[in-house]
C-alpha cells in the first residue's frame, strides 16, 4: 500500500500574508472603480471636485497602499519561516505594488486638496504649472497606480488560489 503525502498546514504569517492580499485586491479593484468613474471630472479642467468624491479617493488610496505593505510585510515574515520562494514572491510583488502607488501621492494630493476647496494647498501641489498642465503630466504617475492595482490583481488571484488549494 502506497504512503500517504501529508500536506503541510499553512502557517498563520501566510494565512495572514495571503488573506491581505486579497483585502488589498478586493480594495484595489473598488478603488480603480471609483477612479474610473472620477476621470470625466478631471478632463473639465476645473479644480472643483465634489469632497465625497476626494474624500473616497484618498481613503481608497491610503487603504490600498497600506494593505499592500502589510501583505508584503505578512508575507516576509512568512517566508523567514518556511523558505518558501512563493511567500518571498508575494512579498515583493506587493512592496512593489504599494511603491508604484506610491509614486502616485502628488496626484491623489492634488484632488484630496482640491476636494476640500484648499486652493492654496493645490497649489503648493501643483508646482509652478497650471492645474490643468499638471493632470496633463500625471500619465507616468498615474500609469504606475495602474500597474500597481494590476499586480495586486494578480497576486490576490493568487492568494485566493493558494488558500483555496489546502
Amino acid at each position: 500500500m502506497p504512503k500517504q503525502i501529508k500536506k503541510r498546514e499553512h502557517t498563520k504569517s501566510e494565512k495572514a500574508g495571503a488573506a491581505l492580499a486579497i483585502a488589498a485586491m478586493i480594495l484595489g479593484l473598488f478603488f480603480a472603480a471609483a477612479l474610473i468613474a472620477f476621470i470625466p471630472e478631471l478632463e473639465t479642467d476645473s479644480r472643483s471636485i465634489q469632497l465625497t468624491k476626494a474624500v473616497i479617493l484618498a481613503c481608497g488610496y491610503c487603504l490600498f497602499v497600506l494593505l499592500a505593505a502589510a501583505s508584503g510585510v505578512f508575507s516576509m515574515f512568512a517566508y523567514r519561516r518556511s523558505h518558501l520562494i512563493g511567500d518571498m514572491i508575494r512579498g515583493f510583488f506587493s512592496f512593489l505594488s504599494a511603491f508604484l502607488a506610491l509614486l502616485c501621492i502628488r496626484f491623489m494630493l492634488a484632488m484630496f486638496f482640491s476636494g476640500l476647496d484648499k486652493n492654496d494647498l493645490v497649489d503648493k501641489v501643483v508646482g509652478d504649472n497650471s492645474y490643468a498642465q499638471f493632470i496633463k503630466d500625471q500619465g507616468a504617475s498615474f500609469a504606475c497606480l495602474i500597474i500597481g492595482l494590476s499586480m495586486m490583481l494578480i497576486i490576490g488571484i493568487i492568494s485566493i488560489v493558494k488558500l483555496a488549494k489546502r
